[in-house]
């Protein structure tokens, strides 16, 4: 490195050249004395800090949580890019939750283990410990898209006329009474 030096400043002086290295040297230690330390507590914080602060400072990613998933983030580029659909998942007294899904090839199926998928993750952010039995909550409830009831799990969500920002409830099964006799 010193040759290289050298051979750049080789029609200078001999006191420029010690000049030139002085330089190197005090910038060199002015890096080191400004380096600075921080624990791992310490790189996760401001980490955090500085995602926070793109999310909420980007329009597209405004909307979402700082605690963001990469699949959130994912989710809602495909929206913008007309690529997904949100839909509303009205829960009577609590708030509607927000559900992302491709508009085409989904079926009712792929809809409810979304719903899924986004209320496990909104329980996880309020910090509810009980896990829902989803198995009883299918058993017990149909989900409705105005006042149609989606009972084919393998239909496309297009045939019940789903489109961006629809609003889905749940609407309580009614009891079948003497179920086995008229299967018979």
């Amino acid at each position: 490195m010193q040759n290289k030096n050298m051979n750049t400043v080789k029609d200078t002086k001999p006191e420029q050249v010690a000049l030139t290295d002085t330089r190197e040297e005090s910038c060199a230690e002015k890096e080191k004395s400004e380096t600075v330390r921080f624990s791992h507590q310490e790189l996760i914080k401001l980490t955090r800090m500085t995602i926070d602060n793109m999310i909420k400072n980007d329009p597209l990613l405004s909307g979402l949580p700082s605690d963001v998933t990469i699949e959130e983030i994912k989710s809602q580029i495909a929206v913008a890019q007309g690529q997904a659909i949100t839909l509303f998942l009205n829960r009577g007294e609590l708030p509607k939750l927000a559900v992302v899904v491709p508009p085409h090839n989904t079926t009712v199926l792929d809809l409810k283990k979304a719903i899924k998928r986004h209320m496990n993750l909104s329980l996880k952010r309020e910090d509810v410990k009980k896990k829902i039995s989803w198995k009883h909550v299918w058993k017990k409830y149909h989900l409705c898209f105005e006042d149609i009831r989606l009972s084919n799990d393998n239909e496309n969500i297009k045939a019940y006329n789903i489109t961006n920002k629809a609003e889905l409830h749940f609407v309580k099964r009614r009891r079948e009474k003497n179920k086995v006799l008229k299967n018979q």
